[in-house]
């Protein structure tokens, strides 16, 4: 709770800072955007709350690129009392990313983003693309109790972009997280983390822990808007070494990524074609929850994966999906001295995964084994950096359905 106060006063401070910035800036030519976004929802597993999206951006005189940004996100969640527990906050989510895209003149791209996040819903119903979800526990038992484990995980994430040629980069970062994962008694997870079960070895301690996760990249980027891209590509290959292994880092493995990002426009305006393809391994000792998961974010489901799929639905150490989304901007126009877009997407995203990398019948079936889902959803643009989303999505493994609200593109 005070987490998410304090980041909201962070948001409100900047706001009315940088409103004086700008108008004091005025006769050199800088232009200070600033957009805002309250949210309010939720579900019956994090019940319902409310927060806010919100970014400010400073631009050079005679410049469309910006010369940094920051951006704000916030959401807390409340649940009533239930028997004889009182009212919970069973999620919260903070975060504050602060991005300098030129600290040395078209050289060097800084990014810093602390966050902090508490799930106290998080669900595993065991590893591998075949794995069930039962809608009840075993007799005597809740599929929330049963299914369901809490993660805190505050992280602070520093990366650097250096220029190496035209649209080409190279990527160096550094993520320390601190887990704490509560363990349901009698859960799923309780049995299948147990020495002596037939797939303990996807477990490692589960005792509050350090990752601290280095990662090297190569970026190919030739949008042509970094925010809304309308044209160009965005590929990446990503590896990610953590170098634990003993104590408070008992996790020592390795992540590679690739990622290929293609945009079009074939009718200006109206008609942007966006693909996505991701292919995600990791080996060694990855933390289970790791598992769920690529680019710090959910692969087959969630925000930012499978749209319409739970997020911590399926857990594997090697990961193959896509995204093709079809968006048109419908409407645009000025308010109070800022430009302002509505626009209206269209989605299919599909793939699958693989408990590792050896052949797992048992556990990842024998089949195709595609999970899916479609939808569409609203795109709100203010400026040129700042963009909300909120997509509905269905899919098989949907309850009953997905909605996302957050900021940015999905890719």
């Amino acid at each position: 709770m005070r987490a998410a106060a304090a980041v909201l006063l962070i948001g409100s401070w900047v706001f009315a800072a940088d409103e004086a910035l700008a108008a004091a800036a005025d006769s050199q030519g800088r232009k200070t955007e600033v957009g805002v976004f309250p949210l309010v929802g939720g579900d019956s597993d994090i019940g319902f709350g409310g927060g806010q999206l919100s970014s400010v951006t400073g631009y050079a005189a005679g410049h469309s690129s910006y010369r940094w940004r920051v951006e704000t996100g916030a959401f807390v969640s409340f649940k009533p009392p239930t028997g004889s527990d009182g009212w919970r906050s069973p999620y919260q989510d903070v975060y504050f990313d602060w991005v300098i895209p030129e600290v040395v003149r078209k050289t060097i791209r800084f990014e810093m983003r602390p966050s902090y996040t508490h799930e106290a819903s998080q669900t595993y119903y065991g590893i591998g693309n075949a794995s069930r979800a039962p809608t009840a526990g075993p007799e005597g038992q809740s599929a929330s109790a049963f299914y369901q484990y809490d993660r805190t995980h505050p992280t602070l994430l520093v990366r650097l972009q250096v220029t190496i040629g035209s649209g080409l980069f190279f990527l160096l970062g550094n993520y320390v997280t601190y887990n704490r994962i509560d363990v349901h008694p009698g859960s799923q997870l309780e049995r299948d983390a147990t020495p002596g079960s037939s797939i303990a070895r996807f477990f490692g301690p589960l005792a509050p822990h350090l990752v601290d996760v280095f990662e090297y990249g190569l970026i190919y980027d030739t949008r042509d808007n970094e925010t809304s891209p309308h044209a160009g590509m965005f590929h990446q290959v990503k590896l990610r070494l953590s170098p634990g292994g003993a104590g408070h880092l008992p996790y020592r493995y390795g992540q590679a990524s690739i990622i290929a990002r293609f945009y079009a426009t074939p009718v200006p305006r109206w008609l942007t074609l966006g693909l996505r393809v991701v292919a995600d391994g990791q080996a060694g000792d990855p933390p289970f929850y790791e598992l769920a998961r690529y680019e710090d974010t959910f692969a087959l489901g969630g925000v930012n994966g499978v749209r319409g799929v739970p997020g911590q639905r399926y857990y594997g150490e090697v990961k193959l999906f896509g995204n093709f989304e079809i968006r048109s901007e419908l409407v645009r126009f000025n308010w109070s001295d800022k430009d302002y877009s509505l626009g209206l997407v269209g989605f299919f995203d599909c793939g699958r995964l693989w408990a590792d990398w050896r052949r797992e019948p048992t556990l990842d079936g024998s089949g195709v084994g595609l999970k899916y889902g479609a939808g569409g959803g609203l795109r709100f643009q203010q400026g040129q950096s700042f963009v909300v989303r909120g997509d509905l999505a269905w899919s098989p493994d949907a309850r009953p359905i997905g909605a996302y609200v957050t900021a940015g593109h999905a890719f």
